[in-house]
């Protein structure tokens, strides 16, 4: 398996840094490079000419829908940067922040425009787009995947499952590897895998604001790596290729289902707070407020508990045995419904969670906490008050976990976390001021929070992030990206 970059391919982009540089730059008042050219059509099309992608100019009559494909989020944040370019290859990458460089305007990239807060979306410089990095390498026998910045976390899994293999992506399979790596990655079985997915990366290939080309890992740009593994949104260079470490897919994986009573919510946190320290880290048990049926309307909605105990495992006699101290719980004595060794497959997994959570008018946010039986509290009183039907919140058991130094520095013992659902621009303002006030009360018992999930419109994403790291990871910017070619967190740039 391929390892880095080649020597041929980084000597190709630092000449063409060089060239594009040379005579050209000019430092502003702010320290950040400028230069005496506008953007319009003439450079968009030099800039076409040098790369294999597609360049799309701000203010041309294909640029609106090619900005909307750019957001998963049908709420399509109403910034607009002056260029988007999707990138064909780690050349066309280097290219374009050369350009940006050289043009004194900033950069964001985005992969598959998850992003609950669009925080890829910037009112200035060039939206670099890498969904069409797809590339999957797969090493078996060393259990390891080089991976493009585009892949889908359900067509990695599908790759891996080929070679007996698997990774812990994100719960839902249309969101790619890129970002949700850069930001944490809390997946599936992350807990006996990794703790977070971000730790499985063991190397990436990225394109710094020099332009060059370079490869990272704990020996190769040791300060890089350490920033990529959670600097997510906030990072200043580009990561296209990630190296990533895998594990043997369960052959057993099964799931009880309980649907409890809504009164029930508190005592099922209870319960999971009291028996997590005592199962098995390959069982997820994920709690979650949903609709008791189809017949629900805003104003009128019963809810109903769903709690999903998930055993990654190799066969039924291990399962039954992992799950068997939620069975004996009185809480099960309550359920509605009881569903037992139910036999699962990833994908069955990702289309499970993906059915909640369909393209809509959308935002969320959450905390770590080691008090979950009171922070569910507020979880009970504001869903009472919740303005769409469609509105969840999940809480997820993760336990007493120590993580590797990195950039990423959030834990706790449960991840309690909320997504607004809803469909017209009309019911925005009602749907944000609702989470933005369920959160204001859920400040109180955060210990951390999860930058994927995390509202960077409302809240400042240093909060992500143990103060000490914070500090490092702005010294690293100023040192590794002194002139600002990237664009910082939203709302910090």
């Amino acid at each position: 398996m391929k390892k880095g970059v080649d020597h041929e391919r980084r000597k190709f982009i630092r000449q063409t840094s060089q060239l594009l540089t040379a005579g050209l730059i000019l430092p502003n008042s702010s320290g950040v490079l400028a230069s005496a050219v506008k953007i319009g059509e003439r450079e968009a099309t030099e800039l076409q000419r040098r790369i294999e992608g597609t360049v799309v100019l701000r203010d041309t009559t294909n640029y609106e829908p090619w900005r909307h494909s750019m957001i998963w989020n049908y709420r399509k944040f109403d910034r607009r940067p002056e260029l988007i370019v999707q990138a064909g290859s780690d050349e066309d990458v280097a290219t374009t922040v050369n350009f940006a460089r050289q043009h004194g305007i900033r950069i964001k990239t985005r992969t598959g425009g998850h992003s609950w807060s669009g925080c890829y979306l910037r009112d200035s410089g060039i939206l670099l787009d890498l969904s069409s990095f797809q590339s999957v390498e797969v090493d078996a026998a060393a259990k390891q995947a080089v991976v493009g910045a585009g892949v889908l976390g359900r067509n990695l899994v599908t790759r891996l499952g080929e070679h007996g293999l698997a990774f812990p992506t994100a719960h839902c399979g249309m969101v790619p590897l890129s970002g949700y790596l850069l930001g944490g990655g809390l997946g599936l079985n992350g807990v006996a895998w990794g703790g977070m997915s971000v730790f499985n990366i063991e190397a990436l290939d990225a394109v710094t604001a020099d332009g060059e080309l370079i490869h990272l890992n704990a020996q190769e740009n040791p300060e890089l790596f350490w920033a990529a593994r959670g600097g997510g949104p906030g990072l200043f260079f580009v990561v296209t290729r990630f190296y990533l470490r895998c594990y043997s897919l369960p052959k057993a994986i099964t799931v009880d289902t309980y649907i409890l009573p809504y009164e029930a919510l508190i005592p099922t946190v209870e319960m999971m707070d009291r028996i997590g320290p005592r199962m098995n880290p390959s069982v997820e048990m994920l709690g979650a407020v949903i609709p008791a049926g189809d017949e629900c309307s805003a104003d009128r909605c019963e809810r109903v508990v769903l709690l999903n105990a998930t055993a990654f495992v190799d066969t039924q006699a291990e399962a039954k045995e992992m799950l068997a101290p939620i069975r004996a719980e009185k809480i099960a004595g309550r359920a509605i419904e009881v569903i037992l060794d139910r036999p699962a497959t990833f994908e069955m997994l990702y289309q499970e969670n993906e059915g909640p959570f369909p393209q809509s008018r959308a935002s969320a946010d959450n905390i770590f906490t080691e008090r979950a039986v009171e922070a569910a509290e507020v979880v009970e009183r504001h869903m009472r008050l919740a303005p769409s039907a469609r509105d969840t919140p999940v809480i997820l058991y993760r336990g007493a976990l120590e993580f590797p130094d990195a950039a990423y520095s959030s834990t706790g013992k449960f991840y309690m976390s909320a997504y607004a659902q809803w469909g017209n621009a009309a019911d925005d303002k009602a749907n944000l001021a609702w989470l933005k006030n369920f959160y204001d009360d859920m400040q109180e018992f955060a210990v951390g929070h999860y930058l994927n999930e995390f509202s960077q419109e409302t809240r400042e994403s240093r909060l992500c992030f143990s103060a000490d790291n914070w500090k490092r990871l702005q010294r690293l910017r100023q040192q590794y990206d002194p002139h600002g070619v990237f664009h910082s967190f939203l709302g910090t740039s």
